[in-house]
């Protein structure tokens, strides 16, 4: 049954066709209440004329009245509701009288009420007879019902239509509907943007014909905005030619100082012209001193000064600042917001801080600020949005219209692992178009969703009923890889994996991944960690696993970030990990809301979370090491600061951390209280002062990323590489022949020219056999063992195995000897020589095996008393020493020692070469 407003709507137009029917003879009857009649309805025709007369239409009795103009200012529709009851009557009771019943039809789009689309039939009807109104009124039911559910039947006005209807009432002139194209071709969605369009447009509305009997002041002023526009955009967006440009700057600068559309659009473009040098010499300096002279009264001037500051433009870069301009502009200033989360997200001037980011580009109603929004969430699925069907519906329209970046970012978007926004299929429908078109990025996408649970560990993957064939695939396959696109190896690797397309084969797919990662896919990268974790298809490596994920963190992976703070839970007996990675990372990681399992769950679950961090491989680091690692989490990560956050954490930390962190708070001026290790009020303030005052972290350098996964260079280009592999050929191959002792004592001397040189094989041979080996004891001596012991420790060698063992027995045997002192001076050397023994995890762990051998920890306490190093414990492998001994050696530099020897060893090398080349 239809409801009652359908009724309604049905009668009017049933009644409507009878112009001369009924309700003329109704008219011509002689009731006593005939007069009432007729002055009730002309009082119904004026007031619907004034308030609803319809632009360009030549039978308007009274001024035109735009479509916006209809709304009543203090938007009480109960206004609304009176003039359409008017115009209904209006139309009924002078049906002879055209135009009312255009009248009355939009006023009823602008009431919007149930049932309306039972009229759509009739203005359609008026739409193709011509009507400029008509046909915008088709377009405005589309832009406000677009979006309604699909199970309500087909639209009534689809977007092809709409789009339509508006370009043809904006071809006759119709102010509002040129009004809604200027807007949509500066801002989107339903059309794509275009600089050039809001000029034409612009143009347009200039000579647009008079709207009717007499031009209301919204036209004259529309109309009189239109040339600074025109001016503007020629200004600040490219494709323009330098004598469009010259022109449009002479206007806005003609303009600022006539103030005849306000100062305030014209000098804003007038300073950007300057900034930007477009229509005038570039002048940056004075483009930002104009605005410094606005920012006081004009808010409309902060963004552009805030992205001049922080990029240094036209003066010294200060970030803080522009950041605090924007965060107090962000509320009415609309191009605030995404340019204070594209400096958030930049991270150069304070920690990134990816969920204020996220917040301010999602209240944006900028398209470009949706398309990053969109780009960002994957990697913050655990990040929930406001609203994420508006940023959905918005990117839906973009990408229909041609947008560039929006159909892919909303594919991605939808194809990742946020709940939020999962839904392959649209992502697909999306695809299809794009690679249809030639987009290669696009076609990789839609191939790889080919089988659904393609990544899935738990189901099978199941192939989808459209889109190309196996025999499409493996052939599209083949041509990405001929082409070398890491897009085509991967997905081949995952086939390989499942046994879909392909015969399942975990080498070959880790082969293919090692393919992908090497030409830059850091989901390659991800996966093959995994593999190497594992074991899948290719033999277990520690040292791989870390290399594919730091390089994939390397290049802005969270998911690699999470998986290398997970695994050095698990790295004690390796050591391959760094602080950063496991204490720093894991923490930041936690302070942005990346893989919290309980949160909203359990309420604070920083204790759960965070627990068993500070044991196991991170206690050979120290305490204060480890409070160092903590606190430089939220200068990566300010967002943890927070209460809510911070509170938590602190309880999570054990006793002795946060001692150690007020203990170091206060020594560097922040913190004035008892340190107590109570993490309350004042110490939080304190953590936050610090962090401002130390700015964001940067970047670890590659010594301490890498610690413990390569060996210190043997002096660059010393050597050829061939030469090196050349020469230890022929010493290794003389050693393992020598019979006499004459010729072992001679290979022995090749060996150690070798190791003097920083060649890691000799390195080991001569470190495993030192304390056995009375020749070798002979020719290397106890410092040199010592050096050579370090970096096999530090470097990790592949082959090389359980050298803390023999490292203990050579320093038992130089104990015997009664050499140990020579342990001590020669471990501040390679301390000093070698920046990976300065990270206070490496050198933790290493100083860890000093304490199995006699002696070893007193000659090194008594070799930095010699050295006159402040800061020392009691014993030479206590935190104390070891953070001393790193203090002195970032102090000092480098001895020299090994750099010397190396030289010489090169030296030795070319000769031995020489002489066999003979």
């Amino acid at each position: 049954m239809l409801r009652p407003v359908h009724v309604l709507v049905l009668s009017c137009f049933a009644l409507t066709p009878l112009a001369g029917g009924a309700f003329a003879v109704q008219a011509s009857s002689d009731k006593p209440d005939d007069a009432a009649k007729k002055a009730a309805l002309a009082e119904a025709i004026s007031v619907c004329d004034r308030g609803a007369s319809v632009p360009l239409d030549p039978g308007a009795e009274a001024p035109p009245v735009q479509y916006g103009e209809l709304f009543p200012q203090d938007f009480d529709l109960s206004k609304l509701k009176v003039l359409a009851d008017k115009c209904q009557a209006a139309m009924l009771g002078a049906p002879q009288e055209k135009r009312l019943t255009l009248q009355w039809l939009r006023v009823q789009v602008a009431l919007n009420q149930p049932g309306l689309g039972w009229l759509i039939p009739q203005i359609k009807l008026l739409a193709d007879g011509g009507s400029p109104e008509a046909n915008y009124l088709l377009y405005e039911f589309y832009s406000v019902h677009r979006h309604d559910a699909a199970d309500a039947g087909p639209p009534p006005v689809t977007r092809g239509m709409a789009l339509d209807a508006l370009q043809k009432a904006g071809a006759a002139g119709h102010l509002t509907a040129l009004e809604t194209l200027l807007r949509q071709y500066i801002d989107g969605p339903l059309l794509r943007r275009d600089a050039h369009k809001v000029v034409e447009t612009a143009q347009r509305i200039i000579d647009a014909p008079v709207q009717g009997p007499s031009p209301g002041e919204w036209d004259s002023r529309f109309r009189k905005a239109m040339p600074l526009l025109i001016a503007q955009t020629t200004l600040e967006k490219d494709g323009f030619t330098s004598e469009e440009q010259q022109k449009a700057f002479h206007a806005v600068d003609a303009d600022s100082k006539a103030g005849t559309n306000g100062p305030e659009p014209s000098v804003i473009a007038y300073i950007k012209a300057l900034r930007l040098g477009r229509g005038t010499q570039q002048d940056a300096a004075t483009a930002r001193q104009l605005l410094e002279a606005r920012i006081g009264n004009d808010q409309y001037a902060v963004p552009m000064l805030a992205d001049m500051l922080a990029k240094g433009e036209g003066g010294a870069a200060d970030g803080k600042r522009a950041i605090a301009m924007l965060r107090a502009a962000a509320k009415n200033v609309a191009d605030a917001g995404p340019m204070l989360a594209g400096v958030l997200l930049d991270g150069k001037f304070v920690g990134r801080q990816p969920r204020e980011a996220i917040r301010l580009l999602n209240a944006s109603w900028d398209l470009d600020a949706g398309i990053r929004l969109a780009s960002l969430l994957p990697d913050y699925d655990g990040v929930r949005i406001d609203n994420p069907d508006q940023l959905v519906a918005r990117l839906s329209d973009a990408a229909e219209a041609g947008e560039p970046g929006a159909a892919l970012a909303l594919a991605r978007l939808q194809l990742s692992d946020d709940q939020q926004f999962k839904n392959e299929d649209s992502a697909r429908a999306m695809l299809k178009p794009l690679a249809d078109a030639g987009d290669r990025d696009a076609l990789w996408l839609y191939a790889s969703t080919q089988y659904a649970n393609l990544d899935s560990t738990s189901y099978r993957p199941s192939r989808r009923d459209d889109g190309p064939s196996d025999d499409q695939l493996k052939a599209l396959i083949d041509e990405g890889e001929a082409k070398k696109e890491a897009q085509a190896y991967l997905l081949q690797a995952k086939l390989l994996r499942k046994g879909v397309v392909y015969p399942q084969d975990d080498a070959k797919a880790t082969a293919m991944l090692i393919n992908a990662a090497n030409l830059g896919s850091v989901e390659a990268m991800l996966l093959l960690g995994d593999a190497y974790d594992d074991g899948l298809g290719i033999d277990k490596n520690p040292r791989e696993r870390l290399h594919a994920w730091r390089e994939a963190a390397r290049l802005g992976s969270l998911k690699a970030k999470g998986k290398l703070a997970n695994a050095f839970t698990f790295d004690s007996f390796d050591h391959l990990m760094t602080l950063r990675e496991g204490i720093t990372d894991r923490i930041a990681l936690y302070n942005n809301g990346i893989g919290r399992m309980g949160a909203g769950v359990f309420g604070n679950d920083a204790g759960m979370e965070l627990s068993g961090l500070f044991s196991g491989p991170a206690s050979n680091a120290g305490t204060a090491a480890i409070a160092a690692a903590v606190m430089d989490a939220f200068r990566e990560a300010p967002a943890g600061l927070a209460e809510e956050n911070l509170v938590g954490i602190g309880k999570a930390l054990p006793d002795e951390i946060r001692v150690t962190i007020e203990t170091t708070l206060k020594s560097e001026g922040f913190y004035a209280g008892e340190p107590k290790g109570y993490f309350g009020p004042d110490a939080r303030k304190a953590l936050a002062a610090w962090v401002d005052a130390k700015g964001p972290l940067t970047d670890a350098p590659n010594s301490q990323v890498a610690a413990g996964t390569q060996q210190a260079a043997p002096a660059a280009g010393l050597l050829a590489g061939e030469m090196l592999d050349r020469v230890r050929d022929k010493v290794f191959a003389q050693a393992q022949v020598a019979k006499t002792d004459k010729q072992k004592l001679a290979a022995i001397k090749q060996l150690g020219m070798l190791a003097r040189y920083g060649d890691l094989p000799s390195r080991w041979v001569l470190v495993r056999n030192y304390h056995q080996a009375r020749a070798i004891r002979s020719v290397v001596t106890p410092e040199e063992v010592t050096r050579y012991a370090l970096d096999i420790l530090v470097s990790k060698p592949q082959g090389v195995d359980k050298p803390e063992f023999e490292f203990i027995f050579d320093l038992t045997q130089i104990a015997q000897d009664r050499k140990a002192r020579a342990v001590g001076s020669a471990t501040l050397q390679a301390i000093r020589d070698d920046p990976r023994l300065q990270d206070p995890l490496t050198l933790g762990a290493i100083m860890g095996q000093f304490a199995f051998a006699p002696e070893a920890c007193d000659t090194v306490l008594a070799a930095a008393k010699k050295a006159g190093i402040d800061g020392i414990g009691s014993d030479g492998c206590d935190e104390d020493t070891r953070t001393a001994l790193i203090a002195y050696a970032k102090d000092k530099g480098a001895s020299g020692v090994d750099t010397a020897a190396r030289k010489a060893a090169a030296e030795e090398v070319k000769a031995l070469d020489a002489r066999a080349a003979k």
